[in-house]
C-alpha cells in the first residue's frame, strides 16, 4: 500500500506541475508529452512488478492487471512517438492519426481489464471477437489509408481525415458495447453485495462504477475534441490522464486489498439475480418442490424467531453465510425467503431489527451515548446508525429519545 501511495503522489505531482506550466505557456508540447510517457510508464511498472504474489491467487485479477498494464504501456508509447516524430507539429491530422492508432487498442485493454475483474475473469469469446474486431478494423483502416492514399504522411490528405472520422466512430461504438457489458456486470456485483452483507457496502466496489462511467464519457468526447486544438484539447488530455490513472490505481488497490475477497465471496454465495423482476430460480423451485413454498415458510420463521431471541442480529459484520449458519438453514433457503419477504434482503431484515432494538435502548437508557447505542445494536458506526435511524423513523435518535416522535 505504501508503493501505491507513492505512485499516486508521484502522478498527482507530475500532472499538477505539468498542467499548470503548460496552461501558463511556460512548458513546450514536447515536455508535456514526456510527462505523459513517464506517468503512464510508471503505472505500467506498478502493475507488472508490484503485485505478482497477490495475483497468483486470483487469475481474474492477474489477467486484469496485465491488460491494464498493456493499455497504459500503449498510451506511454503513443506519447513517446508523438515526442520523437513531432506529429503535433506536423498538423492535427497527423497527431490524430497517432492518437487513434494507439489509443483505440489502449482503451480496449483498459476497459476490458475492468470487465475481467467485475466478472471474475469470465469474458465470452464472441465478446472478445466483437471488441477486438472493431479495434483491428480501426487499425487496418488507418494503415490502409496511408498505404493506398499515395500522399506523404507529413502532408496529410482528405482521405486520411475521412478515415480518422470513421475510426473515431468505431471507437465510440466499441466503447459503448464495452460499457453495456460493464454496466450489466456492475449491477450484478452491486445486487450480490447488497444481498450478502448486513449493510450497504458500496465502498467495496464503487470504483468500478466510477471508472466505467468516466471511460464511457471520455469515449463520447473523443470525436468532439481530438480534432480540435487549443484549451479544449489540453483540458481533455488532462482529464484522460486522470481518468486512466484513477482506474489503474483503483484496480491495483482493489486487487491487493481484502475487498476483492469480500466481493467474490458475495458473488459466489448468492443466487443469480435478474436486473428486473423476481428471480426465476425462486419461481422454478416453488413449482418443482413437492412440498411447495408453504413448507419452507414455517421452517424459516421458526428459525428466525430463535435467531432473533438470541439477539444474533446485534452482531457486527453479519453476512448471508453467517446468518444461515446461525439459523441452521442453507444460504439458498434463507436468500429465497428474504427475497419473498417484506425485508427483500439481509440488510433490510437486520437493519429493521437493529432499529427496533435502538428504539428500546433509547427509551430505557437515556444516559447512554449515541456511539454506545450504535455499537450495542450492531451498527458499524455512529454515522451509519444516525442515517439508518432517520431513514426508518423520519427523525434523529436524539429527537426520538426526547419524545418528539
Amino acid at each position: 500500500m505504501k508503493i501505491n501511495r507513492f505512485f499516486t503522489f508521484y502522478f498527482l505531482q507530475e500532472r499538477r506541475n505539468a498542467d499548470i506550466l503548460y496552461l501558463s505557456g511556460m512548458i513546450a508540447i514536447g515536455e508535456m508529452q514526456i510527462s505523459g510517457v513517464l506517468t503512464m510508464l510508471m503505472l505500467s511498472v506498478m502493475l507488472m512488478l508490484c503485485v505478482p504474489h497477490r495475483s497468483k491467487r486470483r487469475s481474474s485479477f492477474a489477467r486484469a492487471r496485465w491488460l491494464m498494464a498493456a493499455g497504459t504501456g500503449l498510451i506511454s508509447l503513443q506519447f513517446l512517438l508523438q515526442y520523437i516524430f513531432g506529429f503535433r507539429q506536423m498538423g492535427v491530422t497527423q497527431a490524430v492519426f497517432c492518437n487513434l492508432l494507439l489509443f483505440t487498442p489502449a482503451s480496449l485493454l483498459c476497459s476490458m481489464s475492468i470487465l475481467y475483474v467485475q466478472r471474475q475473469g469470465i469474458v465470452r469469446k464472441r465478446e472478445w471477437l466483437l471488441t477486438c474486431g472493431l479495434c483491428v478494423a480501426s487499425v487496418l483502416i488507418l494503415l490502409g489509408t496511408i498505404l493506398l492514399d499515395g500522399i506523404p504522411f507529413r502532408q496529410g490528405s482528405s482521405a486520411m481525415r475521412i478515415a480518422e472520422y470513421v475510426v473515431a466512430l468505431l471507437y465510440v461504438v466499441m466503447q459503448t458495447f464495452i460499457f453495456i457489458m460493464q454496466y450489466k456486470a456492475y449491477i450484478q456485483v452491486k445486487m450480490a453485495v447488497h444481498e450478502y452483507f448486513d449493510r450497504e457496502r458500496h465502498d467495496l466496489f464503487g470504483w468500478m462504477g466510477l471508472s466505467m462511467r468516466i471511460m464511457a464519457l471520455l469515449a463520447f468526447f473523443v470525436p468532439l475534441v481530438i480534432f480540435t486544438e487549443g484549451k479544449a484539447l489540453v483540458l481533455f488530455s488532462i482529464a484522460y490522464f486522470f481518468c486512466i490513472a484513477y482506474s489503474t490505481i483503483s484496480l491495483y488497490t482493489y486487487g491487493v486489498s481484502e475487498n476483492i475477497i469480500r466481493v467474490e465471496e458475495a458473488e459466489g454465495s448468492t443466487l443469480p439475480t435478474p436486473l428486473l423482476g423476481e428471480c426465476p430460480q425462486v419461481e422454478n423451485d416453488k413449482k418443482n418442490s413437492p412440498k411447495g413454498e408453504e413448507s419452507v415458510e414455517p421452517f424459516i420463521s421458526d428459525s428466525l424467531k430463535l435467531w432473533i431471541a438470541n439477539a444474533h442480529y446485534r452482531q457486527h459484520n453479519l453476512t448471508l453465510s453467517v446468518v444461515a449458519k446461525q439459523m441452521k438453514v442453507t444460504r439458498k433457503q434463507l436468500q429465497e425467503w428474504l427475497r419473498l419477504s417484506e425485508y427483500k434482503n439481509l440488510a433490510g431484515l437486520v437493519t429493521q431489527l437493529r432499529i427496533d432494538e435502538a428504539k428500546r435502548v433509547l427509551k430505557e437508557h437515556p444516559e447512554w451515548s449515541v456511539e454506545t447505542i450504535a455499537d450495542y445494536c450492531g451498527f458499524s458506526s455512529r454515522e451509519y446508525f444516525h442515517r439508518s435511524f432517520r431513514e426508518y423513523t423520519g427523525m434523529t435518535p436524539a429527537k426520538f429519545q426526547n419524545g418528539k416522535g
